[in-house]
């Protein structure tokens, strides 16, 4: 039996996308797969694009931002989908990407998080791969190197994909207004502080759209926004690490540490973690024997 998917497209004013964005999710040809369009408000004709479309399940609610987006959509899911797949509007699925992850989740059952690579296309039409920013496979777990280091093993909205189970620990969220743009960071960090296991998939599943609507990409942001930003990503990090009701100890850490062997960052996570010194001391000096 096939394993039952949701794909999440997120809609705002890309009534001149979301039909090809739509179509690469259908012609993945997945047999069992559910995709949920919220339209976040939109002011163009993209409602009257979509509405008359086959076998898509439609939210449509007044705008709010994509993480409202986002907490709309968990909230639409069915009780049956077992893994959820990200999609922004303007972007598109590559050729067998669907199939391609699920293999990757049923071979290794212990994966909760994961991620593909991303082409680019240019306005001009022209597609540039990005380089990988990870080795392709199993990371392991991030909650340490997330909230202490603010390290973010992920990539952007569309190359997402993660299993139910996993998602409810994350959404909803409350802070809507927050996150109008980058919603996308809540759960690349939410992923590592509620605990799952991580895989960076070096497939280029996706086509990521460059143009001039793009809400982050090859935007500039000033001191007034980066402060804002630093103070939300700590309301979100504290919420998510109450809502799951982590714990920090020497011994998660360090299990922690044993899947990736990065011995001097994670030495700097020792001594940064509120745990008592003599822990700290007999902590780094394991890490330091490997």
């Amino acid at each position: 039996m096939n394993t039952k998917v949701a794909v999440l497209i997120n809609l705002f004013n890309y009534a001149e996308f979301i039909i090809e964005c739509i179509n690469s999710v259908k012609a993945q040809n997945y047999p069992n797969c559910e995709i949920i369009v919220v339209n976040d408000g939109s002011s163009d004709d993209s409602m009257q694009k979509i509405k008359s479309i086959e076998n898509i399940k439609i939210i449509d609610k007044p705008n709010g931002g994509q993480l409202s987006a986002f907490n709309a959509g968990f909230e639409a899911l069915s009780d049956d989908c077992e893994i959820v797949f990200f999609l922004d509007a303007d972007d598109l699925m590559n050729t067998n990407y669907i199939q391609t992850c699920i293999d990757i989740y049923n071979k290794n059952p212990q994966i909760d998080f994961m991620f593909c690579n991303t082409e680019k296309i240019k306005p001009n039409g022209d597609l540039t791969r990005c380089k990988p920013r990870f080795k392709d496979g199993m990371l392991g777990f991030g909650l340490y190197k997330a909230y202490f280091l603010k390290e973010y093993i992920g990539n952007p909205t569309s190359t997402i994909s993660i299993k139910k189970s996993m998602l409810e620990k994350i959404l909803p969220i409350p802070f809507e207004q927050e996150w109008r743009i980058r919603a996308d960071d809540c759960i690349i960090w939410g992923a590592s502080l509620s605990g799952a296991n991580i895989y960076f998939l070096d497939f280029y599943g996706i086509k990521y759209r460059i143009h001039g609507q793009n809400n982050h990409y090859g935007k500039k942001f000033d001191t007034h926004y980066l402060f804002k930003r630093e103070l939300s990503i700590s309301k979100l990090f504290d919420f998510l690490i109450n809502k799951n009701t982590i714990r920090f100890s020497a011994s998660s850490l360090y299990l922690e540490f044993l899947l990736s062997k990065e011995k001097t960052k994670y030495i700097r996570i020792t001594l940064l973690t509120p745990i008592p010194v003599i822990q700290k001391i007999t902590l780094i000096l394991r890490i330091l024997k490997g």
